[in-house]
């Protein structure tokens, strides 16, 4: 990784959850894109350098999680989020390909710190 803030892509159809997440992630010193659904996010995915993925797992298109498991290139840290946190969920994350699995309402300070952690910065 260079000098540069790294840089999160944000997988979320929900308008107001992308532009919280966008807005938290950006005051906390990460560049951030915006995808909709899968097929959004997998363009800026080959696009773009992105050091780390956040994407919801319910979207327009298809599975986040599904997503996750197609990238044969994946960004250094990948964070699912859903509406769901049980046993099964984390492990449909996990054996995706995710480093980890979050709850919604998004804790964005646990998020920060996640990223943070798998990107190798200080907190």
């Amino acid at each position: 990784m260079s000098a540069e803030l790294p840089q999160v892509l944000v997988i979320d159809d929900d308008d107001d959850t992308a532009a919280l997440l966008g807005m938290a992630l950006r005051r906390r010193g990460f560049r951030v894109l915006v995808a909709r659904s899968c097929e959004e996010g997998r363009s800026l995915l080959t696009a773009s350098a992105v050091d780390a993925l956040v994407t919801d797992v319910s979207l327009p298109d298809g599975s986040g999680v599904e997503l996750v498991a197609s990238l044969a290139d994946r960004p250094r840290a990948v964070i699912v989020v859903s509406g769901f946190g049980g046993d099964d969920d984390r492990e449909k994350s996990r054996t995706a390909g995710a480093h980890a699995h979050m709850v919604k309402p998004i804790d964005v300070a646990r998020l920060v710190a996640t990223l943070n952690e798998l990107l190798g910065r200080p907190s």
